[in-house]
């Protein structure tokens, strides 16, 4: 009995130091900048819940409703991507015309035509990526201003995702849980920066940032 006690004993404190050495290895995986990712995050998730629009327009360069969120809390961040400041530019021009021309074809089109509902879908998806860029833009700006050098910098964008609790009159009777995705962006030895949140229903894509 002694004997197989001690065994036990010896397995249990081998189990102990493991999950500990796992836990701790994975805690110096996140290096400073995601560690920083997640704190903007939780900060964002902590300033919707308590409907804090001011410091809800600190972290955004975008507009966030808090219209019907009771609560909201970061569940994880996807791996990190990088994109130059120029290729952004870039993007930025090419999703603004072609919103422009589905737009264009939408309008043209006949109410009788059988894809208009086709049309309407890529003329929205166009402005909401369009839009979406421009407002990349705006934080990629709102970061680099705490930090050099600016031009054609190499930026980092991540994807957090936040569990947000609806309710109210435009909800039902019921509360519901829906999975956001909340988009950051980050200019060298800036700060990381939201812009945009979406419902990942919603959420535009897919998106190269």
């Amino acid at each position: 009995m002694r004997g197989r006690s001690s065994t036990d004993l010896r397995a249990r404190l081998i189990s102990i130091v493991l999950l500990a050495s796992l836990s701790l290895s994975g805690c110096r995986s996140d290096s400073p900048v995601i560690r920083d990712a997640k704190v903007v995050a939780k900060e964002f998730s902590a300033a919707l819940r308590r409907h804090d629009a001011d410091r809800l327009r600190a972290l955004s360069a975008c507009v966030v409703s808090t219209e019907g969120v009771r609560d909201a809390r970061l569940r994880y961040l996807e791996p990190p991507l990088s994109i130059r400041a120029i290729a952004l530019d870039s993007l930025a021009t090419h999703y603004a015309s072609s919103h422009r021309m589905a737009d264009s074809v939408y309008s043209s089109a006949p109410d009788s035509a059988a894809s208009l509902e086709a049309r309407f879908e890529q003329s929205r998806s166009m402005a909401r990526r369009a839009a979406v860029t421009r407002a990349a833009l705006r934080a990629a700006d709102q970061s680099r201003s705490y930090a050099a050098p600016r031009g054609d910098v190499e930026l980092m964008t991540i994807r957090a995702h936040v569990m947000v609790r609806f309710a109210g009159e435009a909800v039902g009777p019921d509360a519901i849980d829906r999975d956001t995705v909340v988009r950051l962006i980050r200019a060298p030895a800036g700060v990381w920066i939201v812009y945009a949140f979406d419902l990942a229903s919603d959420s535009p894509g897919p998106l190269p940032y």
